[in-house]
């Protein structure tokens, strides 16, 4: 009992100018959804003990220094720190002074959503970038997954720490990310590098004509040797032409050529010529033989 309270009803009088006794049955509840990292909340519920005199405002203060104010049970604190388990104690005020602090509360551990992650990093390949971040602090809460956007207004989820985002050729784009857990979505990071996306590659191949080499180079046509002939010995005869197709198997090839002469035996009998020679089956003379 507070120095100088008394009892009674006849007493009520004078206990309302008596500062409240400590508060009771202090007890903390974590509140993490919608709570930005570093700025967790919990609610703390309290009472104040039989025959304590009224109190007109409370105050909290945690075991890692915020304190908070309010007129009734419970009141929130905030700005507390993410995956920190802290405790709380409660101090009752009126108009005749300030209770003693409370015993504190049992310890209660604060989420919030996740840190804001890191400016990623682009890199660029034919037609798609690959975006990778590095995981940010989760807020005490397990990370759940990531939202990407790029500045061209392509946006996706993923699980992973990195992307592969198809993009068109010759475009450049920078990205940001945020990441999400059961108390919500961190803060979106800061731009990553800008990066020009490769176009494809289309070598050129002109048409190949080889070389074309016949199955014997050079190559001639049939060849058609015409060899006007006068032999020597009879001027009284027409030229003699021969003439030979011959088709040689490479060029310039001029094969043995072998003329017919018949042989010349001794004079005609049936000719009255003395100078008549017999040339096969006739004379010089004309006669038959």
């Amino acid at each position: 009992m507070a120095a100088g309270k008394k009892s009674g009803r006849k007493s009520q009088a004078s206990n309302d100018f008596l500062e409240p006794l400590a508060p009771i049955s202090v007890s903390a509840t974590n509140v993490g959804t919608g709570r930005s990292f570093n700025d967790g909340a919990a609610n703390v519920s309290f009472s104040l003990p039989e025959l304590s005199p009224a109190a007109t405002s409370y105050t909290v203060t945690a075991s890692s220094g915020q304190t908070a104010t309010g007129s009734s049970s419970p009141v929130t604190i905030t700005g507390l720190p993410s995956a920190t388990s802290v405790t709380f104690t409660v101090t009752a005020t009126n108009a005749a002074g300030t209770s003693q602090a409370s015993s504190a509360s049992s310890s209660v551990t604060i989420t919030t959503a996740p840190a804001t992650p890191s400016a990623p990093t682009a890199t660029t390949a034919v037609d798609q970038d690959t975006v990778s971040w590095t995981a940010p602090a989760n807020g005490g809460s397990a990370i759940t997954g990531y939202t990407w956007v790029s500045s061209d207004g392509k946006s996706g989820t993923t699980t992973s720490t990195s992307v592969t985002v198809t993009q068109e050729g010759s475009t450049s784009q920078t990205y940001t990310v945020y990441a999400t857990n059961a108390n919500g979505n961190s803060g979106t990071s800061a731009a990553s590098n800008s990066v020009t996306t490769t176009p494809p590659f289309f070598p050129f191949f002109p048409p190949f004509f080889p070389p074309f080499f016949p199955p014997f180079f050079p190559f001639f046509p049939p060849f058609f040797p015409f060899f006007p002939f006068f032999p020597p010995f009879f001027p009284f005869f027409p030229p003699f032409f021969p003439f030979f197709p011959f088709f040689p198997p490479f060029f310039p090839f001029f094969p043995p050529f072998f003329p017919f002469f018949p042989s010349f035996s001794g004079g005609c009998p049936s000719c009255t010529y003395s100078n008549c020679l017999r040339y096969g089956g006739f004379c010089s003379c004309g006669c038959i033989v």
